[in-house]
């Protein structure tokens, strides 16, 4: 079975996304949630992430109920490869944005999971990827676990991002989801806050132990 791809969110220093760049980490997450302690506009201007030019590795942003042509400007100026909506936006709004979206940035659409599983087929045609997450009633993430049970039964019919407090203590869970119905399409894993030294800084060495584990 191929292996997972790693996706850590939250970064605030361009010192930390060229050493998981380096790391082998696959997707690199800053959040474009002002309300978020990883904001990361309070840490970095966009010409810094325009910098940041990853050889293999993608950038991804993270919006929450943003006007399209607030992320449309963020895309272009820091550079983005990927743009991850973690608020209420509908499928019309996906579809509007897909298609002033260039045709390399892709589009991942986030389902915040509470008691039951989230309605996600009309989804399909307007997101490249999906990512699951734990409802709460703020945005952009709770660093808490969702019932994976939910997921495992489903057949999820575009690739996905598995999110929610994932943490070295979930290995064995991590193994088990994979050979689920729902682990048919898993592609990788959302990592932020259990990898933290504080709110924006990663304790990389703690990632790094974490991947080699996945290994």
């Amino acid at each position: 079975m191929k292996s997972l791809e790693i996706k850590v969110c939250g970064i605030t220093e361009i010192n930390q996304a060229l050493a998981l760049e380096a790391m082998g980490v696959h997707y690199i997450g800053f959040i474009f949630y002002p309300p978020s302690k990883r904001y990361v506009l309070n840490a970095l201007q966009l010409e810094d992430l325009k910098g940041f030019r990853p050889k293999s590795a993608k950038k991804a942003g993270v919006f929450v109920n943003e006007p399209i042509e607030t992320v449309l400007n963020i895309v272009v100026a820091a550079g983005l490869d990927i743009v991850q909506l973690h608020g209420d936006e509908d499928e019309t709004y996906c579809a509007a944005l897909k298609t002033k979206l260039s045709e390399h940035v892709k589009l991942v659409k986030v389902f915040r999971v509470g008691d039951k599983m989230p309605v996600i087929e009309s989804f399909n045609e307007v997101a490249d990827y999906f990512l699951f997450d734990t409802d709460s009633k703020m945005y952009g993430g709770t660093g808490a676990h969702f019932n994976w049970e939910l997921l495992k039964g489903n057949t999820i019919n575009k690739p996905y991002f598995l999110s929610g407090g994932i943490g070295p203590n979930d290995l064995q869970g991590i193994e088990v989801m994979k050979q689920t119905k729902a682990g048919k399409t898993l592609l990788a894993l959302d990592i932020n806050s259990q990898f933290e030294e504080r709110p924006g800084v990663k304790n990389l060495e703690k990632i790094k132990t974490f991947i080699h584990a996945l290994i």
